[in-house]
């Protein structure tokens, strides 16, 4: 697939998609090991346990240091049957399935962002983070601050580059002998290897309304239900996880998103209230529902509301 334009700048990355999967899948098992870290400490009470810089990989059971041998991504849980080398306690299914899923990530992702442009490193990061966010909620219910509050600021930034070096171009492998020419800096999806479909840009000012309605609105729905049933309906990190979805991917995506969380945790909770395993006090992890609809508003968004309106009309 060839290109007619002729940028001042060009970088090439054209490396073949699959030995870039390669190249990455490491660096993801790796980085899914610090997210367990961050998914086990991040929720502790106490400060020097929420500690993930200079405190060691210990064991949660026996406090016993681990081994670099035993800390391996993924195969070290494999060897070790799931269990502590030194007191048996038995490690949660949870460490292997998040590296896995990170590494899955970031071996995935140069197949659906180009790799080596904003967008890529803006997919990815989000990624990375809703993975950490799903499970600190599913385990803790908790969405922590010192996650959120950054990504807050990282989506207004990420519209930046975009003014700055609106021709900056990098070429990236396509099938067969073809290449494609992607904007480097253009804060929206472009057309990648398993991608085909050029998706709306984020600008400054979406980002910005973004951020903001996607804590305010759902923070004033929640006062009128907390007046009404006298209970929270959201918690305040589902505010600040919609706030930074907003800054990432604009407003309007994050109104999906959140019409999709709410969805899937009808779905879930809605049938236990039937089988009278929870009530309308019960809390449920709304946070795993926003990570969960993320993928599936950011790419298949328009799609969707368009075949909605043709159902519609």
């Amino acid at each position: 697939m060839g290109s007619l334009r002729y940028p001042q700048r060009m970088i090439s990355l054209d490396l073949p998609t699959w030995l870039l999967s390669v190249l990455l899948a490491p660096f993801g098992l790796v980085f899914g090991s610090f997210g367990n870290v961050l998914i086990h400490r991040l929720p502790q009470e106490e400060k020097a346990e929420r500690n993930v810089v200079t405190k060691p990989s210990h064991c949660p059971s026996c406090k016993k240091p681990i081994r670099w041998y035993h800390n391996i991504p993924l195969f070290s849980w494999i060897a070790l049957r799931g269990k502590c080398a030194f007191c048996g306690w038995r490690i949660p299914v949870r460490y292997p399935l998040v590296e896995f899923l990170v590494g899955a990530l970031l071996a995935g992702s140069v197949w659906i962002f180009p790799f080596g442009t904003l967008i890529w490193l803006k997919g990815v990061l989000c990624g990375y983070a809703l993975i950490i966010l799903f499970f600190t909620d599913l385990t803790e219910f908790m969405l922590p601050d010192v996650i959120q509050f950054p990504l807050m600021v990282l989506g207004v930034l990420f519209t930046l580059p975009q003014m700055f070096w609106p021709e900056h171009t990098t070429r990236v492998a396509a099938s067969g002998l073809n290449f494609l020419m992607i904007d480097t800096f253009t804060n929206g999806l472009q057309p990648a290897p398993c991608w085909p479909t050029q998706g709306p840009v984020v600008g400054w000012l979406s980002s910005i309304i973004g951020l903001g309605v996607g804590y305010f609105v759902p923070a004033l729905f929640n006062l009128i239900y907390k007046w009404i049933r006298k209970t929270d309906g959201l918690g305040m990190g589902d505010f600040k996880m919609l706030a930074w979805l907003g800054a990432f991917w604009g407003w309007a995506p994050m109104a999906g998103i959140l019409f999709g969380g709410a969805l899937l945790g009808s779905a879930v909770g809605l049938p236990l209230m039937v089988m009278r395993k929870a009530s309308g006090q019960t809390m449920l992890p709304f946070g795993c529902a926003l990570a969960l609809a993320t993928p599936v508003v950011v790419f298949y968004g328009p799609a969707l509301w368009n075949a909605y309106m043709g159902l519609v009309h």
